[in-house]
């Protein structure tokens, strides 16, 4: 508590935070338990060890590096008393802990034993255990009166030049807790591409990185004054967009060397210490989402079998002007090979009704009784009256010869009609129509052209009807005589329009199997295009879940 004006105050922050960091905790874990269920057999653990370490607020600073960078030895100077071993080869196989608080040194085993040591007197015991990437999983060592608290840490990691891949792991599996990142570099290798990557990849993760040019006691001043080889050092990571949160230049070997920046370093590690809830509270939550991420990748990982054997099933099937791998293209190809299906089922049918409209069109607009036509109809329908006769001498003749010239002349009227306004007009029609569906028959249009609608005197006589012969009637005969010249054009030319239909149809039906063929492949491509979907909504969904989740444990805390 505190006092303010005389007045003593509960400190509750403490209380406040660690209620803060263990929603956290639980957060992490409810996360875990849903990438578990999964089938993530990984990400989950890394992600109560997260929670492990949130409920304690602990603040991890992990030392990387070469090898050869010194920072064994840099720990053990920093801490003030030699927990590490210093040798100049590769030690330890795993990541070893070091933290405040009381003395003790215990070895997790794979198999779950812990093996206790005394950090004053044991610790060559220890040193052998930590070169055994095989049996043991994690070392750890408290020590009082040094930098660190009990919740603070330390963390010497295996070389990145490792070619071991336990020591890749073991490194790993420390920055993945890690809140802050001491990169160490010998002064003669800083340039080097690993460098680059490497803390590349770690801000990219979102962790504060401090580069540390270790044994600058091997700088030859004449060769290069030592402010250009720093800015050498900055230039190049700027070249590679890296931005550190601080560069310290600093040498063991000589503490008096003038650009040795150890002090600086030492203060830096006690700011960060004092810094800690801030700098935990920021970094479990960006190491957070990197596990989501990578739990994402693990699920892309659990598809990547079925997506590869899904593509590879894409590149066998092949339609004309179409990237299988496409799925846009092969949406667009398949709604259209759709839509030409159905024109092709709707096209024979589509073609008859319009050529019967256009043979209607040229029926009902073929005029073929005019003045002159109603004068022939109503002189030959008074010739065709009972009782019509012509003189007294040879009257049976002359009437007859009479009613001859009538018929003739009305005949001959229709005829004219008719060849002028509608059999040419027919012929053209019905021979246009092979053409306008792209078909060819030279005896299709040898047929049309020899159509002939015989007009005779039995057909005018046949639809003369009883009644008066006044003017009505007249004009209402040369309607029904043309109606039945109109009618047989209408016969003949829906013959032709069937024949045409016909042909058609045929066409169509080969065209269609073809389509089909094509519709099927890519009915099928659109279908694993689907399953391929399926996963990326899957994985996509799986982030957001996880991320909301994630989003809703930080409100409430």
């Amino acid at each position: 508590m505190t006092e303010k004006g005389g007045i003593v105050v509960l400190d509750s922050q403490v209380l406040v935070r660690d209620t803060d960091f263990s929603r956290l905790a639980l957060t992490w874990e409810q996360l875990a338990q849903l990438m578990g269920e999964q089938g993530d057999a990984t990400t989950p653990a890394k992600l109560r060890q997260l929670a492990e370490k949130t409920r304690r607020a602990e603040l991890n600073i992990a030392f990387c590096g070469h090898f050869s960078a010194g920072k064994s030895t840099m720990i053990n100077t920093l801490l003030g008393v030699s927990l590490l071993p210093s040798n100049p080869i590769p030690t330890s196989a795993n990541v070893v802990k070091i933290r405040g608080g009381e003395k003790a040194a215990r070895v997790y085993t794979m198999n779950g034993d812990v093996v206790t040591f005394d950090p004053d007197t044991e610790m060559e015991k220890l040193k052998q255990f930590a070169v055994d990437g095989d049996t043991v999983e994690s070392v750890e060592v408290s020590y009082p009166g040094t930098l660190l608290d009990e919740h603070s840490s330390l963390l010497d990691t295996p070389g990145i030049d490792s070619t071991d891949a336990a020591h890749k792991i073991a490194t790993e599996s420390a920055l993945h807790l890690a809140d802050v990142v001491i990169y160490m570099m010998d002064y003669n290798h800083v340039q080097a591409e690993e460098n680059f990557n490497f803390t590349k990849t770690l801000k990219d993760r979102g962790k504060p990185v401090y580069l540390v040019v270790n044994m600058i006691d091997k700088h030859i001043d004449f060769e290069l004054d030592f402010e250009s080889y720093k800015e050498s050092v900055e230039e190049a990571f700027a070249t590679w967009n890296i931005h550190p949160d601080g560069i310290f230049y600093t040498s063991l070997a000589e503490p008096d060397h003038p650009e040795n920046q150890y002090v600086e370093l030492k203060q830096k590690l006690l700011s960060l210490i004092a810094g800690r809830e801030e700098l935990v509270a920021k970094s479990v939550r960006s190491a957070a989402e990197h596990l989501i991420e990578e739990h994402v990748q693990a699920v892309k990982a659990s598809h990547a079998q079925t997506r590869q054997e899904l593509e590879n099933k894409l590149d066998s099937l092949n339609v004309a002007d179409v990237d299988s791998r496409d799925a846009h293209a092969v949406a667009a190809a398949l709604e259209q090979a759709q839509a030409i299906m159905q024109s092709l089922g709707n096209r024979t049918a589509e073609a008859r009704a319009q050529m019967e409209k256009e043979l209607g069109v040229l029926l009902d607009n073929a005029r073929l009784t005019y003045y002159s036509t109603s004068e022939a109809a109503a002189s030959y329908l008074e010739s065709r009256k009972p009782g019509f006769k012509m003189g007294f001498l040879f009257a049976g003749k002359k009437t007859e010869e009479e009613r001859q010239r009538r018929e003739e002349a009305l005949l001959a009227e229709f005829r004219e009609k008719v060849a002028g306004n509608l059999d040419f007009h027919f012929k053209e029609l019905m021979s246009k129509q092979l053409q306008a569906y792209e078909l060819r028959d030279e005896d299709y249009h040898a047929r049309v052209h020899a159509t002939e609608i015989v007009i005779t005197g039995e057909f005018l006589a046949k639809h003369i009807k009883d009644g008066a012969a006044s003017r009505e009637y007249v004009m209402n005969y040369c309607t029904d005589v043309a109606s039945a010249i109109k009618l047989e054009y209408r016969r003949a030319g829906l013959a032709f329009i069937e024949e045409v239909t016909a042909r058609l149809a045929t066409n169509m039906q080969a065209e269609s199997a073809s389509q089909q063929e094509r519709l099927d492949v890519l009915r099928e491509m659109a279908a694993v295009h689907g399953q391929l979907a399926s996963f990326t909504a899957s994985e996509e969904n799986t982030r957001e879940r996880l991320q909301a989740i994630m989003r809703e444990g930080e409100q409430e805390s």
